[in-house]
C-alpha cells in the first residue's frame, strides 16, 4: 500500500503543499511537485504512424517511478481560471500515452484536493468533472474532493483544523490504507 501526493501547483511550498502535508499528517506517503519536472504538451499520434508515446520528458519516470506502484494517489491544485493548473492538466493529457500502452490505471484510488480564493466549491466543478470522468474511463476508483478557500500565501498554514471535506478525505485515505 502506497499513498502518493502529486502537488499540481507551480508553487512548491504554498496552500496545495500544505494542505496536502497536514492532510497526509502522520500517514506514510510521497510527494511529488509536477514543478519540479519537465512536462511535454501532449502529441495525438492516432491518425499518425508515430507511437503515441514521447520519452524525452520525465513523464515516464513519474508514471513508473511513483504512479505506478501507487494505490491511493492525491491530486493537489489551486484553481486557475476555473480550472486546474496547467502542470496537473498536462500530467493529466499524458494519460492517455499510458493507457495506450496498457499502464495499470484499473483499481487505483485517486482523491482530490482544490484550493481557491472565491467559491472554489462553486467555480471549480469542473475541476472535480474532469478528475471523476477521467477515473471512470481509466476504471480508477474517484474517491471525493476536498475544497479549501485560501488566498494568501500561508492561509492554509494557519488553519486550527482542515476543513470538513478535507477531514472527510482523510478519513478515506486513513480507511483505505489500512
Amino acid at each position: 500500500m502506497s499513498i502518493l501526493f502529486i502537488n499540481g501547483s507551480p508553487r512548491r511550498q504554498g496552500n496545495t503543499a500544505t494542505l496536502g502535508n497536514r492532510l497526509l499528517t502522520n500517514i506514510p506517503h510521497t510527494t511529488l511537485n509536477l514543478a519540479d519536472y519537465q512536462l511535454n504538451f501532449a502529441q495525438d499520434q492516432r491518425e499518425t504512424k508515430q507511437p503515441q508515446w514521447d520519452l524525452t520528458d520525465d513523464y515516464e519516470h513519474l508514471m513508473t517511478t511513483y504512479f505506478a506502484p501507487a494505490s491511493d494517489i492525491i491530486l493537489g491544485t489551486p484553481v486557475y481560471w476555473y480550472g486546474m493548473t496547467g502542470q496537473l492538466k498536462v500530467f493529466m493529457d499524458r494519460w492517455f500515452d499510458s493507457f495506450s500502452h496498457d499502464f495499470p490505471f484499473a483499481g487505483k484510488r485517486i482523491y482530490l484536493l482544490v484550493i481557491g480564493a472565491d467559491q472554489p466549491e462553486i467555480k471549480a466543478t469542473g475541476i472535480t468533472q474532469a478528475v471523476r470522468y477521467s477515473c471512470d474511463w481509466l476504471e480508477m476508483a474517484f474517491c471525493g474532493t476536498g475544497v479549501v478557500t485560501a488566498d494568501g500565501p500561508q492561509d492554509v498554514a494557519h488553519f486550527a483544523t482542515l476543513p470538513v471535506s478535507c477531514q472527510a478525505l482523510r478519513q478515506k485515505i486513513k480507511t483505505n490504507a489500512k
